[in-house]
């Protein structure tokens, strides 16, 4: 994520942007960015970069207590409200603040909103499967990793997917390299899962037991195969299942419907293809495109589904 990394660091300090949010799918890769982008911006705020972690929230009212908790804050009147004292407390000092995982609580976008108008030295880049809907945000579309369009490409190493699989593979089998044998099952692996570094991460993970070729096999006939009990992992990443779960349960019945209609085309659609066949109007279509989920071609127009959300 070289070039991504140069990109979301360079909106803050060459372009001078205050709030950055990084939008994709689940399992793109968002945390992981956002955390180099935080290492690698340190000097830039004298106070120090700080992550919050929101996934654990429930309630938008519950964002202040999170990120006082984060910057170890103690309010000096434990009976008031906290979130003005947090906002005097910030107004003089120059953060950085990660907010992690604000799909679920787009809501509190009005708390980013006053601590941005308060507290004018402090930034914010949150990571989310869909933008915070403000003016004063930069929206950073985060995509899968660079994988091989065919079969028999060539310089195969030097994907940015295939070096992940690889490394992620190492863990299990120390040995494990690309050869004649297994350059085409890692391929396929790369495509089916379209460069998704989860995918490939929970790929990788059976490698102890069976090859490249059989894993991709077992990936096309069920996206349930793509899981394992990797303690590093939260248990809403464990699985590609429960990756799409949570995404599917935060959608309106109508957005349900369009989405589970539209998961019967391959190779993309149409807007015109999306209407008469899925119902898929205008606001509805835009929804999904906003939350992470129906993905729009630039160069041709065109929408299409990530595969493994195709096969959810």
């Amino acid at each position: 994520r070289d070039l991504e990394l140069a990109q979301v660091s360079n909106l803050f300090t060459r372009y001078g942007q205050r709030l950055v949010t990084i939008v994709g799918p689940g399992g793109m890769g968002k945390t992981r960015l956002a955390l180099a982008a935080g290492y690698a911006l340190g000097e830039q705020y004298q106070n120090g970069v700080y992550f919050v972690d929101l996934a654990p929230l429930e309630r938008v009212d519950e964002i202040p207590a999170a990120i006082a908790a984060a910057l170890d804050f103690q309010p000096p009147d434990k009976s008031g409200d906290l979130f003005p004292q947090l906002l005097k407390f910030l107004r003089a000092r120059q953060f950085l603040l990660i907010l992690d995982n604000f799909e679920h609580l787009l809501g509190g976008s009005n708390l980013v909103a006053k601590m941005m108008a308060a507290c004018p030295a402090v930034a914010i880049l949150a990571t989310s499967r869909q933008a915070l809907n403000m003016a004063i945000e930069s929206r950073f579309e985060l995509g899968g990793l660079e994988y091989p369009e065919s079969l028999t490409a060539e310089n195969t190493g030097d994907y940015t997917a295939v070096q992940l699989f690889l490394n992620s593979g190492r863990r299990v089998r120390s040995e494990f390299n690309l050869n004649e044998n297994n350059i085409e099952g890692v391929i396929r692996i790369c495509r089916l899962v379209e460069g998704m570094p989860l995918g490939l991460i929970l790929a990788a993970s059976w490698l102890g037991l069976l090859s490249p070729a059989e894993i991709a096999a077992e990936i096309e006939g069920s996206l349930q195969f793509l899981a394992a009990d990797l303690a590093d992992l939260p248990p809403r990443q464990r699985s590609m299942q429960a990756v799409f779960e949570r995404s599917w349960t935060m959608l309106a019945p109508d957005e349900q419907t369009v989405l589970a209609g539209l998961s019967i085309f391959r190779g993309g659609f149409t807007r015109q293809a999306a209407e008469q066949v899925a119902g898929a109007n205008l606001r509805i279509l835009l929804s999904l495109v906003g939350k992470s989920l129906v993905l729009r071609r630039a160069q041709n127009g065109r929408f299409a589904l990530h595969e493994l959300l195709r096969q959810f």
